[in-house]
């Protein structure tokens, strides 16, 4: 776990310093790589355990990194008490909060910019991401997630959401 997650932050980091050289070079998103973006994002939310889940990951994260015209800001703080989210999946829901962020902002341009909704709509699908792998796992029990779909099901997600925000800046 521990190392799928140092795994994670090692690409983002080596990828976000390379980036910026990167997306100079590179043209912005075609809108057939958009569409492959969302295509990537639902199919990872709808069923995470899929055998191509690692390959599909990492295409859509390298692709994420190298584009220069779609930028998602990680904030794991948006998954509650992220000191606490251990087991084999928690890299599984991270990443997935950033691909339903980066869909969130392809398929709503017009709210790019509305950090509240684009985080309220990572979290809503690392939500559901979690809720498929529990239906295939039914042992996985991840607890700051159990405590978001509990706020969730009480209507107090949205509030999460923003006091949230503010340890993102």
């Amino acid at each position: 776990m521990k190392r799928s997650l140092l795994l994670i932050a090692l690409i983002i980091a080596c990828g976000l310093s390379a980036s910026s050289s990167l997306a100079q070079k590179r043209h912005p998103s075609t809108p057939e790589e958009r569409k492959r973006a969302v295509e990537i994002a639902t199919l990872l939310e709808n069923d995470p355990l899929n055998k191509n889940a690692k390959a599909l990951s990492r295409e859509l994260l390298i692709w994420l990194i190298e584009v220069p015209d779609i930028i998602v800001t990680i904030c794991t703080g948006m998954l509650g008490d992220y000191s606490k989210l251990k087991g084999d999946y928690a890299g599984t829901i991270t990443t997935q909060l950033s691909f339903a962020e980066t869909r969130f902002v392809i398929e709503h341009p017009e709210e790019a910019k509305d950090e509240y909704r684009v985080y309220l709509a990572g979290v809503e699908s690392a939500l559901r991401t979690y809720q498929n792998i529990k239906k295939a796992k039914p042992g996985v029990r991840l607890q700051p997630l159990e405590e978001l779909l509990m706020k969730q099901q009480a209507g107090q997600l949205p509030e999460f959401i923003r006091t949230a925000m503010a340890g993102c800046k």
